[in-house]
C-alpha cells in the first residue's frame, strides 16, 4: 500500500500521479482533540478542590497524628472548649502522650477505655493506687483523670473507664505518641510467630548504622541503570540469542532426561516377573511416559514457534538497536520519568494531606452513657472518600500517560527525520508542547478508562474483604473470577492505550480513532508483537535483574564488607536492591516505550511507502524486514549515490 500526503492527511497513493507534498513525520497542522473529556477532567478536579476545601475547613489531622483524649483534647496542643463537655478545652502543651486505661482499645474498637494525655508514659510497675499517688508526687506524672486530685488517688476507683487505670499497670513506651506496654513489640512478634522478639529493633539499628552506604548504593544503581540502557543497544542480540539457545538446549535436555528416566524405569519393571509386579511400579512407568510425551510435544511446539518466529526475533534485535540510537540522539528522554515521579509525588502528597483532613472532619458529640466525646463523620464523608480515591487513580494515570505520549512524540520525530544529523530543534519540548496544546483531552480520556477499571478492582477487593468470613464459597469464587478478569482487562487497556498514544503522537487523531488504528496495526502484526512482548520484555527484565544483582554485589563486597556491628547485612542490601529495581524499571520503561514507538512507526512507514517510488523513513537495518527489502535497499543506495554526486557537483560549481 502506498500513500501521498496532502494537507498533512494520509490518502491512497496513485502511482501514476506525482505529488509535491509528502508525509514528513508527525503532522504539524493539528486541532484540539477530545475537548469534552478535558473539560470533564477539569470539572472533576474542581470537585476535588471542593472536597479539599471542605476537609481543610472541618478537619483536624492533629487528632490523628498526636492523638486525643476522651474529652476531645488533642495531646501536646492548646484546645478549644467543646460545648457541654466539662474537661474539654484544656491546655495539653506539656501532655504530649496518649495514655489508655485499657490499651487493648487501641486495636479493638469494641474494648472500652478512658483515654487521657500524660506528661510521659509510665515507667515502672504499679499494683495499687497508692503507688500511682507516690509516682505522681515524685515524678509529677499523673495517670488518673484530670478531675481527680493527686491526694485522692489512694481512694479512687480503678478500671477501664474509672478514675484511675486498670491495675496492675506495667512499664510502657511511646510509639507514635501512644503509650503501649514495653513488651508490646515482643508480644506482637510472638503473635506473628516467625519473628524473633528482638529482630525489629535490630533491623532499625542496622538501617541507622548503614544509611549512608544505602544512599551510596542507590546512587550507584542509577549509574548502573544508565549503563544498562547503553549496553542494551549493543548487547541485546547477544542476550536474546544466548537466552534462546539456553532455552532450546534446556528443553531438549529436559525432554531427553525424562525419556531416559522412563527407559530405566521400564527396564527395571521388565526385569520383575509379572506375578511379582505391584501396581505402584506400573503406574510410575506410565506416569513417566506421560511426562516424557507431554514434554516432547511441548518442546516440538516451542521449536516450531521459534522456527516460525526466527525472522521476527531478529526484528526485535534490530528494534533494540534502533531504540539505543534514538535514546543516544534524545538523551533527555531518560529524565522524563524524574519529572513524572516528582509530579506523582506531589499528587500523592496532596492526596494524603487532604485525606488526613477528610478522615478527621467529624463533629464532636458527647456520649451520655460514658461521658466521653466521640467524633461522628458526616454521611457525605464516605462518598467524598471514594471520589477522592478515584481522583488519585485518575491523576496518576493521567501523569503516566503524559509521559508515554511525550516519549512517543519525540521518538516519532526522530524516526521520521530522514537525515538524523539534521534533527529538528528541541524535539522533546516540541512533543510536550503538542501534548499540552492539542491532546490533553485524549490523555484524560485514556487515563479515565484505566482509572475506572482500577477503581472497579478496588471496590471488588473491598467487597471481598467484607465477605471474607462468609460461608458462601460460590460468591467468593465469582468475585475472584471477576477480579482476575478486571486485572486482565486493565492490562489489555494499558496495552491499547500505549499504542493509541503513539498514533496520536504521529497523526494527531482523537483517542477513539487512534485506539482503532492502533488495534488494526496490532492485529495486522500480531506475530511481530508477540516476539517483541515475549523476547523483548524478557530481555528488559534481565536488564533489571542485572542492575539489582550488580547493586547487591557492590554493596556486599565494597560498602558493607567492613561495617561493624551490623546484625543483618541483608536488610540494607534489600533496601538498596528495591530502589535499584525501581530505578532500573523506570529507565528501561523509557527504552520499552521507545521500542514500541519505533515499531509502530515502522509499521506505518511500511503502509505509507514502498521504498522505491516513495522512500522509506526507516534505517537500512530495519529495511531488511520489509517484504521488498532487496528492491528498497537498492533504491535507497541509488538515491544516496545520486545525492553524493549532486553534492560533489555543487561543490565543484562553487
Amino acid at each position: 500500500m502506498g500513500c501521498r500526503s496532502g494537507n498533512n492527511q494520509v490518502v491512497p497513493f496513485d502511482k501514476d500521479k506525482e505529488s509535491e507534498d509528502e508525509f514528513e513525520g508527525p503532522i504539524h497542522d493539528r486541532s484540539c482533540r477530545d475537548v469534552f473529556c478535558l473539560f470533564f477532567f477539569l470539572a472533576f478536579w474542581g470537585g476535588m478542590g471542593y472536597i479539599a476545601y471542605v476537609s481543610i475547613l472541618n478537619g483536624q489531622p492533629a487528632r490523628l497524628i498526636y492523638g486525643y483524649d476522651s474529652y476531645g483534647n488533642i495531646c501536646g496542643m492548646k484546645n478549644e472548649p467543646i460545648p457541654n463537655v466539662t474537661l474539654s478545652g484544656l491546655d495539653m502543651t506539656s501532655r504530649k502522650y496518649v495514655f489508655f486505661f485499657n490499651f487493648l482499645a487501641l486495636s479493638n474498637p469494641l474494648e472500652e477505655s478512658k483515654i487521657i494525655c500524660v506528661q510521659s508514659c509510665p515507667n515502672g510497675t504499679f499494683i495499687t493506687t497508692s503507688q500511682l499517688e507516690d509516682y505522681a508526687v515524685e515524678e509529677n506524672i499523673t495517670l488518673c483523670s484530670y478531675d481527680v486530685a493527686v491526694s485522692d488517688y489512694s481512694s479512687a476507683s480503678n478500671g477501664a473507664t474509672a478514675d484511675c487505670p486498670t491495675l496492675p499497670l506495667t512499664s510502657q513506651i511511646s510509639i507514635l505518641n501512644r503509650c503501649l506496654p514495653a513488651d508490646f513489640l515482643t508480644t506482637a512478634a510472638d503473635t506473628i510467630g516467625f519473628i524473633d522478639p528482638g529482630i525489629i529493633k535490630k533491623i532499625f539499628s542496622d538501617i541507622e548504622k548503614t544509611w549512608l552506604e544505602i544512599c551510596y548504593l542507590c546512587a550507584i544503581s542509577v549509574g548502573l541503570s544508565l549503563f544498562m540502557v547503553i549496553i542494551m543497544r549493543f548487547f541485546a542480540a547477544v542476550i536474546i540469542y544466548v537466552t534462546i539457545i539456553i532455552f532450546v538446549v534446556g528443553s531438549l535436555a529436559g525432554t531427553a532426561f525424562l525419556w531416559y528416566t522412563w527407559y530405566l524405569a521400564d527396564q527395571e519393571l521388565q526385569d520383575i516377573p509379572e506375578n511379582e509386579r505391584i501396581a505402584a511400579d506400573e503406574e510410575n512407568v506410565e506416569t513417566l511416559l506421560i511426562y516424557a510425551g507431554v514434554a516432547s510435544g511441548v518442546t516440538v511446539i516451542l521449536l516450531l514457534i521459534l522456527l516460525v518466529m526466527r525472522r521476527r526475533i531478529t526484528l526485535v534485535v534490530a528494534l533494540f538497536s534502533e531504540a539505543g540510537k534514538a535514546i543516544a540522539s534524545l538523551p533527555f528522554l531518560l529524565i522524563q520519568p524524574i519529572w513524572t515521579f516528582l509530579a506523582v509525588g506531589v499528587l500523592a502528597g496532596y492526596w494524603l494531606g487532604v485525606y488526613l483532613y477528610l478522615s478527621t472532619s467529624g463533629e464532636p458529640q458527647l456520649d451520655t452513657n460514658t461521658g466521653f466525646v466521640e467524633f461522628v463523620d458526616d454521611e457525605m464523608v464516605d462518598y467524598f472518600f471514594w471520589y477522592h480515591l478515584f481522583g488519585l487513580l485518575w491523576g496518576a494515570a493521567f501523569l503516566w500517560a503524559c509521559q508515554e505520549i511525550t516519549i512517543a512524540g519525540a521518538v516519532a520525530i526522530w524516526f521520521f527525520t530522514r537525515d538524523k544529523k539534521k534533527m529538528p530543534m528541541f524535539p522533546i519540548l516540541k512533543s510536550i508542547g503538542r501534548v499540552m496544546r492539542y491532546h490533553l483531552g485524549s490523555v484524560a480520556f485514556g487515563s479515565f478508562l484505566i482509572a475506572l477499571v482500577q477503581m472497579a478492582r478496588i471496590v471488588l477487593g473491598y467487597i471481598q474483604s467484607k465477605l471474607s468470613g462468609a460461608e458462601n464459597k460460590i460468591l467468593q469464587f465469582i468475585l475472584k473470577c471477576l477480579q482476575c478478569c478486571l486485572w486482565c482487562f486493565e492490562k489489555f487497556l494499558k496495552f491499547i492505550n500505549r499504542n493509541a498514544y503513539i498514533e496520536i503522537a504521529i497523526y494527531g487523531h482523537n483517542f477513539c480513532k487512534a485506539a482503532q488504528k492502533a488495534f488494526t496495526v496490532i492485529v495486522s502484526n500480531a506475530l511481530r508483537l508477540a516476539a517483541i512482548n515475549s523476547v523483548g520484555d524478557f530481555c528488559l527484565f534481565l536488564g533489571k535483574v542485572a542492575v539489582v544483582c550488580g547493586t547487591a554485589v557492590i554493596g556486599i563486597e565494597v560498602f558493607l564488607k567492613d561495617v561493624e556491628d551490623v546484625h543483618y547485612v541483608a536488610i540494607p542490601i534489600a533496601l538498596a536492591c528495591v530502589f535499584a529495581f525501581i530505578v532500573s524499571h523506570t529507565f528501561l520503561s523509557v527504552y520499552e516505550m521507545t521500542i514500541d514507538t519505533i515499531f509502530i512507526c515502522f509499521c506505518e512507514d511500511c503502509d505509507m511507502n514502498d521504498g522505491i517510488g516513495r522512500p522509506y523513513f526507516m534505517s537500512k537495518n530495519l529495511m531488511s524486514y520489509v517484504d521488498n527489502s532487496s528492491e528498497a535497499l537498492k533504491a535507497t543506495e541509488m538515491r544516496e549515490r545520486e545525492a553524493k554526486e549532486m553534492k560533489k557537483a555543487e561543490m565543484a560549481e562553487n
